[in-house]
């Protein structure tokens, strides 16, 4: 296997702003993904009467 040693370098700070940037995007966009599919899934187990088996009177808050 081939590796070419080389240092990495420093960026910059306009490449760690558009990092940060591109890295908060990529989590509002996952979150928002993980948020519809749990709702898909919740309807989905609804509409054939599967609950999660958890009982939600035994918490408070």
């Amino acid at each position: 296997m081939d590796r070419v040693a080389s240092s990495p370098r420093v960026l910059t700070a306009e490449e760690k702003q558009e990092l940060r940037r591109d890295m908060a995007e990529s989590s509002a966009w996952a979150k928002t993904e993980l948020k519809r599919r749990r709702t898909a899934k919740d309807q989905k187990n609804s509409a054939h009467g599967i609950e999660d088996g958890i009982e939600k009177s035994q918490f408070s808050n």
